[in-house]
């Protein structure tokens, strides 16, 4: 992919023509940024306890535990695209702090019951929460910033959701460690953390100026991203199914005979890694460009797919020989989200910004499923070199579609 795009020195959002006037009080844009990091913080952090919870705590087998955990994307899937339409013509403020405030609720409800149906349906109805939260934060995200600074400030964004999930998983650990493994403790636990979250954005965060669009997107949320951005929604797709089959590595990892504690060191250090590269590549990218930057990512990911591929034929200790090459590119493969998210912000309409990042929302949402399911089915079959080999058919079928409709557009340039 051979980008050729606007970088810092002008905005694509003339395309809209002249910025209407900011009726809104005047707000600390850096202020505002914190805050929404710190809402999604909060809201991966319930996730990712859940997510630690749910298995222990359900009295099902393991079928049953999937279909309850997958309710939640299913459910962000359905509503992110409806929620940004709604963003865009009513605001953003009262999603995010209805989202916040449902999801703490959620959380501390499912400690009322164990009964399998209702959990899944409270589980479902949080999907919907978490699509508010996300959709309306870079919505806000995107109207705080200009194309000088978006890319870091989405790299911002990433990086409270990977903390957020490994504080998550830490949190619900600790509070089971200290209570006895109570969990009905730990959902409550779990969702004060959040409320406290959704008390900060009610004090804090203010209503930013935006456009009110009133199209047919409504019919079509399509019509909300322009040619190029299309283009690039299969690699989106398939960058975030890639990330669903992460979720399963731990156990892929540890079947291909790693230690617990050696693939937790792994893990936390690549958590730590994804995060600071999110915010350095948000930055790079508003130097030099979103799609150069893009295609750093996606040539690290490449990278660490077959180094690791190359080392798990032989034998699972010549993962920690190749750990250098998979870590170099592992950090390069932190550009992709960034670089991504801040693209979209800059090409979207500023009247159709909510619709553009509930459609990217929809394909997170979506990937995550795929992701999931893929995972588990190829370590099933092949443990981590069936998993890993899936990921790059996965990368590979993705990136061709979106090179092909990149080239349909007029060239293989991202401006």
């Amino acid at each position: 992919m051979t980008p050729n795009e606007t970088t810092a020195g002008s905005d694509p959002q003339s395309r809209d023509g002249p910025q209407p006037a900011n009726d809104l009080p005047r707000v600390d844009h850096k202020r505002q940024l914190l805050v929404l990091y710190l809402a999604m913080l909060v809201t991966r952090i319930g996730f990712g306890s859940v997510l630690l919870l749910f298995p222990m705590y359900l009295a099902v087998g393991s079928f049953g535990v999937g279909i309850a955990l997958s309710a939640y994307p299913l459910a962000e899937f359905v509503s992110a695209a409806p929620i940004g339409s709604y963003v865009d013509l009513k605001g953003r403020r009262r999603m995010l702090l209805l989202g916040l405030l449902s999801i703490s609720l959620l959380t501390m409800a499912i400690s009322l019951t164990k009964n399998f149906y209702s959990i899944a349906i409270i589980h479902a109805v949080m999907g919907f929460s978490g699509a508010a939260v996300t959709v309306s934060s870079l919505a806000m995200i995107t109207d705080l910033t200009a194309v000088s600074n978006r890319g870091v400030s989405m790299g911002g964004f990433d990086f409270s959701n990977i903390l957020g999930y490994a504080l998550g998983i830490s949190f619900a650990t600790t509070i089971l460690h200290l209570t006895g493994r109570n969990y009905v403790l730990a959902f409550v636990a779990t969702g004060i953390v959040l409320l406290g979250g959704c008390v900060a954005s009610i004090i804090w965060v203010k209503e930013t100026s935006h456009s009110s669009a009133r199209r047919s997107y409504r019919v079509n949320p399509l019509a909300a991203l322009d040619q190029n951005t299309r283009a690039i929604l299969p690699l989106w797709l398939g960058l975030t199914t890639i990330l669903g089959i992460v979720f399963v590595l731990p156990r892929s990892l540890m079947e291909s005979g790693l230690r617990f504690s050696e693939v937790g060191i792994t893990l936390a250090l690549g958590a730590f890694g994804l995060g600071i590269g999110s915010v350095v590549f948000g930055w790079i990218s508003d130097k030099i460009g979103r799609g150069k930057t893009l295609s750093i990512g996606i040539i690290g990911l490449i990278l660490v797919l077959l180094s690791t591929l190359e080392a798990v034929s032989h034998s699972p200790q010549r993962v920690y020989q190749q750990l250098p090459l998979i870590a170099l590119g592992g950090f390069m493969a932190t550009a992709t989200v960034p670089s991504a998210l801040a693209f979209v912000g800059d090409r979207a309409n500023r009247g159709l910004r909510g619709s553009a990042m509930g459609i990217y929302s929809m394909m997170l949402s979506l990937g995550m499923v795929i992701g999931n399911l893929l995972g588990g089915y190829s370590t099933s079959v092949g443990g981590l070199k069936a998993t890993l080999e899936a990921s790059a058919g996965v990368l590979l079928l993705s990136l061709s579609i979106t090179v092909f409709l990149l080239y349909r557009a007029g060239g293989l340039r991202l401006r």
